[in-house]
């Protein structure tokens, strides 16, 4: 909304510091005499940076080149034996004498996009991962919670409560996805698909990819070309992404 967008302008760790650099670029380039002048390129370079990093616009069409490798999936046929796995994201707060899950946004996305298609298909849900440090609960587990109360049989939820990343998630349910060959769905965020179905390749995998939780949009408006503080925020999860892959990669974990 432009309301939404408009109050970006009024946060100050954002458009104000690009601003504030464009201001001493341009007292460079006009006095290059001085010494904030001899460094007139470094501040140009910083002001570009800076923009590219802080504009929605930018960060969305990053987002966007991420997500468009598995485009969202038409609603499928209804299938017999299906094993639909749903990666888990949330973390656990210290309660003291326990900890609490909480989901977070990709998460209930994820939750529900497993419930959705396990209403079209039927089969196996199978949540995995995110224990809490005392493994006495994960965020697999509450993510199976919501999956009953939203209709789904108990019997027909599956857990993997161990797995602390993405390699983990898919290494410690390979048996049980290879089981079911081309019957078996990997659920996950269209941002982190790439990467998960990288690590499934690797260890021999292949699942049949299930996108949700789009955070690209198709059109952007004219204001979304100025830096807010949702740029930053948007960049932070595709370069997560990039360097996660990279790094996987490098350990051997994707192909």
């Amino acid at each position: 909304m432009l309301i939404d967008d408009a109050i970006q302008l009024f946060l100050p760790t954002t458009v104000h510091l690009v601003a504030l650099i464009l201001i001493l670029c341009v007292y460079s380039f006009r006095h290059r005499e001085t010494r904030l002048g001899r460094a007139r390129y470094v501040l140009l370079a910083l002001f570009l940076g800076s923009y590219a990093l802080s504009t929605p616009a930018i960060a969305n069409a990053l987002v966007e080149h991420l997500e468009d490798e598995y485009p969202a999936v038409p609603e499928p046929s209804v299938e017999r034996d299906a094993l639909i796995v749903v990666l888990s994201t949330g973390s656990t707060v210290n309660k003291g004498e326990s900890y609490e899950v909480r989901l977070d946004a990709a998460g209930w996305e994820r939750t529900l996009a497993g419930i959705r298609l396990w209403k079209r298909l039927g089969g196996k849900l199978l949540f995995v991962g995110e224990p809490a440090p005392d493994g006495r609960t994960s965020v697999a587990a509450f993510m199976s919670e919501v999956a009953r109360d939203s209709g789904v049989p108990a019997d027909a939820i599956q857990l993997e409560t161990k797995s602390r990343n993405t390699y983990e998630n898919l290494l410690f349910t390979r048996d049980l996805i290879a089981s079911h060959g081309d019957r078996a769905w990997l659920v996950t965020s269209a941002l982190h698909m790439r990467r998960a179905m990288a690590v499934a390749r690797k260890l021999g995998l292949r699942p049949r990819p299930y996108p949700c939780d789009y955070r690209s949009v198709q059109l952007m408006h004219w204001y979304a070309w100025i830096p807010n503080s949702g740029g930053p925020a948007m960049f932070a999860e595709a370069l997560h992404e990039l360097v996660g892959l990279g790094y996987y990669h490098l350990k051997g974990y994707a192909n």
